[in-house]
């Protein structure tokens, strides 16, 4: 199912820093601030940009707190590896078995194929991808507008001691930090469910309130961001006159293999008339996607309450055990 192209939701949104934000580079320079901010050439000039990767990320972690607000234990930890479970282990009891979805492996005799992936996936893994699911959501760079980049500022600031809470004695540090600036990204979600949507509704809405911070140094006054989105479209492979999501566009063999989570609004959700662009059909609903989709944010609760991160993590580890007796062996 995931293999064609049915529906797919394209959103233009400007992100305007409130505080100075630094998305580091990862790269000590020689004889300027220990912590720059990335950057890259772009018609023959430098420019700094916030990285599509950490934008997904900071998504994906908010998405994530959501998800654990609304229903405990729904999402798992994409980071918690079964085979280190004795030197991880997860802040609640409730996750003790929150294992990533990526360390997962196929339960109950499922085939090891794309739509079992899906079907054990917990929703954040199958909005943004684990190891063994690409997710539906992606996230081009942000590069600054033209009439109104960034403007770089050098700041100073000193080490401190974990165990005693003070200053550490010649310990300097200097971080160079971007104020100010417009930077516009591209936000995709293809082969959308409804609760999908719903979800991408709210990191919108929160974003614009300022809820969402990017980059390092948030405790410290850094990384607070607004977001204003400037175009929301829909596109379908058919013509449409109501919102319609993955779940309508699949088979009954499809729905059951994908574990697709079927709910419909309690009234129709219109769409305005629509522009053939190829193959495709485009709907543009910038102009009031808040009002229009508000009915969608039920689905995606619903589906948090009925959901859970599925897979065999035993099987898995079993597997790695195995793998490494036989190489002790060699």
């Amino acid at each position: 199912m995931l293999r064609r192209w049915v529906c797919q939701a394209d959103v233009v949104v400007q992100i305007e820093p409130q505080d100075p934000i630094l998305v580091k580079s990862g790269y000590a320079t020689l004889d300027g601030p220990d912590m720059v901010p990335v950057s890259t050439f772009r018609d023959g000039k430098q420019v700094y940009y916030l990285p599509g990767t950490s934008l997904k990320g900071v998504f994906r972690s908010h998405f994530e707190r959501i998800a654990r607000t609304l229903a405990p234990g729904s999402v798992c930890i994409p980071y918690y590896d079964p085979k280190k479970k004795k030197e991880q282990q997860p802040p609640v009891q409730a996750e003790k078995t929150s294992f990533g979805c990526g360390f997962r492996g196929p339960a109950n005799g499922r085939p090891n194929t794309s739509a079992t992936a899906y079907l054990e996936s917990c929703p954040a893994c199958r909005l943004f991808g684990s190891l063994r699911f690409a997710g539906r959501l992606s996230f081009s760079d942000a590069f600054a507008l033209r009439d109104n980049p960034p403007t770089p500022s050098t700041r100073a600031g000193v080490g401190i001691d974990r165990f005693t809470g003070g200053v550490v004695p010649k310990v300097l540090f200097e971080l160079r930090a971007l104020e100010g600036g417009v930077y516009e990204t591209n936000i995709r979600l293809i082969n959308f469910e409804q609760w999908q949507l719903a979800a991408l509704n709210f990191l919108l809405s929160d974003l614009a309130d300022g809820m969402i911070y990017i980059g390092s140094g948030k405790s410290r006054g850094l990384g607070r961001v607004q977001g204003k989105v400037t175009a929301y479209l829909l596109y379908y492979a058919k013509p449409q006159n109501e919102f319609a999501a993955l779940y309508e566009f699949a088979t009954e063999d499809e729905r059951a293999a994908y574990g697709l989570f079927g709910w419909s609004p309690s009234a129709p959700i219109p769409l305005p008339g629509g522009n053939r662009k190829g193959i495709r059909w485009q709907y543009d609903v910038s102009e009031d996607w808040q009002e229009k989709f508000a009915p969608l944010g039920d689905s995606l609760i619903e589906f948090l309450k009925q959901h859970r991160p599925l897979g065999d993590y035993s099987a898995r580890l079993k597997e790695e055990e195995e793998e490494e007796e036989y190489a002790e062996w060699e």
